[in-house]
């Protein structure tokens, strides 16, 4: 029989703490030598600033990887043993050392020094209810779950959305979802079902996004309907572009806070192979450096969203590393949050004040630094797409846009690929804004974005380019597959219906498409798929053209 992921995750867990308990074992009857030797010999108390370096990392780890109680005395003993390496740091007299040393051994210190060993044999069970082994991924297409009592209803609402990519179920009541349907992303369920709040199925609520059909608008029942864990409430299914939009941004923001980038940069190896494991088995993209000279190329390459960082790494100090990031203007804004078990505020201040974002003491948690992570990645992302997002879509901005399409036309012409570049334009968009309003203009320009998305992979291109245009690149992709599928997009989003001033309309596009790879330049691709643009819309607009030369 298989094992489930949260055991894999246990076991590897367990056996990250067993490599730790070994090596701190040995670690630990150094300590005791060279604090012994230190004790007798005055020319040894140079042992005592290693000494004070491992109690000071084993308060941080031991915690971390469950051993809380040998946690806790190390920091004890660190916090008492520092002075003494403080002295030893400022030059201060060998022999005064020592016999500050023997007073700090005969005051009870000797007993608590010579039985750490023993507290290794107290470790925490390893828990994984943090674990999320199923987090919505990107690319696939999301599993919608409509609870509407009137099935008449519930079979239109889901021709609507199946019109968008979504794959949808539907049951009459809460009571009919059964446990087994555990792949469900979103619920739209109608106010009526959510009448008795003793019904056991409303605890499933809490942990997905929830669309409500309610036509009430009082506070009280409002805010009962936010208690039980809904996070929009629209007054009926009629519009389907704008109860597509909401599904969209409630999925975009799930998923947001479910991934993330996160660089670690930590150099002891068991501490940072488990902040990694954690956050990988979470759902986080993770890059652990346990060497911080590699750190501005590391950076480079995998361009994380945070970094947590260590503050003391051997030779290498965190604060200062982070103020080096700050010299170049691509990292001012990258978040760095320091982990260290100085639990000091003034000194945790100063560590901010040199660079940092955040400051979390350890030990840490596996529930806690997963959802640090998750929202410190989150918050970074949000910030990112006001640069580089545009508001109203969630799409590439023009300039972006460009970027990743010079990017793409530069591996297809090295790889020796196709990819096919093409150019969107809703059809007599200026009626729409001035029979309905910008308003009623701004949900066909988003309708058509969320179909994009939804419709096209997760390695296209989508931008858009300005006003109703947008700009598609169809990654790796024969100009015969990008026109039959632009062809069933431009059919399904004729098809949507649209509310504007109480009426209903609908809306048609046109494209022009060109071979991205048969052009010296990304920009000539752009004006070729322009050029078929509007050779469509002179030719009656709602369909797809190739610009002039490219063949199939």
């Amino acid at each position: 029989m298989p094992h489930s992921p949260s055991s894999e995750v246990r076991k590897k867990l367990e056996t990250l703490r067993n490599r730790f308990r070994d090596k701190t074992i040995r670690e630990i009857e150094g300590l005791v030598a060279s604090i012994s030797n230190a004790s007798r010999h005055p020319e040894a108390s140079e042992e005592l600033i290693a000494a004070y370096h491992l109690l000071h990392r084993l308060a941080g780890s031991a915690g971390t990887l469950g051993f809380t109680q040998l946690g806790e005395h190390a920091r004890k003993l660190e916090i008492a043993i520092k002075p003494l390496a403080d002295q030893i740091a400022a030059g201060a007299d060998n022999e005064s050392i020592r016999l500050q040393l023997n007073q700090f051994l005969d005051a009870g210190h000797k007993e608590a020094i010579f039985g750490l060993g023993s507290l290794l044999g107290t470790v925490e069970p390893v828990s994984t209810g943090w674990h999320q082994p199923r987090p919505l991924e990107i690319g696939n297409q999301p599993m919608l779950l409509i609870l509407e009592p009137d099935q008449e209803l519930a079979g239109q609402i889901s021709a609507g959305l199946a019109l968008y990519g979504y794959r949808l179920r539907s049951l009459s009541t809460g009571q009919q979802w059964p446990d087994s349907m555990d792949d469900v992303d979103l619920v739209i369920v109608r106010d009526t079902l959510l009448q008795d709040e003793a019904e056991q199925w409303l605890a499933r609520l809490h942990s997905l996004p929830v669309i409500c059909f309610s036509e009430a608008h009082d506070i009280n029942t409002r805010y009962r309907l936010a208690s039980l864990g809904v996070d929009a409430c629209l007054d009926g299914p009629q519009d389907v572009p704008a109860l597509a939009d909401r599904i969209e941004q409630l999925l975009a923001e799930g998923l947001t806070t479910l991934t993330g980038r996160v660089m670690i940069v930590d150099d002891d190896s068991e501490l940072l192979e488990h902040y990694r494991l954690v956050l990988t088995s979470g759902g986080m993209e993770v890059r652990a450096l346990s060497d911080p000279s590699r750190l501005l190329s590391e950076l480079s390459e995998f361009r994380p969203d945070i970094l947590l960082m260590d503050v003391q790494m051997g030779s290498y100090d965190g604060p200062v590393l982070a103020r080096m990031l700050r010299f170049q203007a691509e990292w001012l804004s990258l978040p760095i949050i320091f982990f260290s078990s100085e639990e000091n505020r003034d000194l945790q201040l100063d560590v901010l004040a040199r660079g940092g974002d955040d400051f979390v003491t350890k030990p840490v948690s596996d529930q806690f630094l997963l959802r640090t992570a998750r929202i410190r990645c989150y918050r970074a992302r949000q910030l990112d797409k006001l640069v580089s997002l545009d508001s109203l879509t969630g799409l590439l901005k023009h300039a972006l846009a460009k970027i990743e399409l010079n990017r793409e036309h530069a591996r297809s012409n090295r790889n020796g690929h196709d990819s096919v570049v093409a150019m969107l334009d809703l059809d007599c968009f200026k009626q729409v804004n001035d029979s309905y309003g910008h308003g009623t203009g701004d949900m066909v320009i988003k309708a058509l974005a969320n179909q994009l998305r939804h419709r096209l992979r997760n390695t296209d291109i989508i931008g858009r380019y300005g006003g109703e245009e947008f700009v598609l690149v169809l990654t790796e992709c024969s100009l015969e597959k990008a026109v039959e599928v632009l062809e069933s997009l431009s059919q399904d989003f004729a098809r949507l219906v649209f509310n504007g001033g109480g009426e209903e309309f609908s809306v048609s596009f046109s494209a022009g498409v060109a071979l991205l790879n048969a052009y010296s330049s990304g920009d000539q691709a752009i004006d070729a798929a322009d050029r078929a643009l509007y050779q469509r819309k002179r030719a009656g607009r709602n369909g797809v053209t190739v610009a002039s030369g490219d063949t199939f």
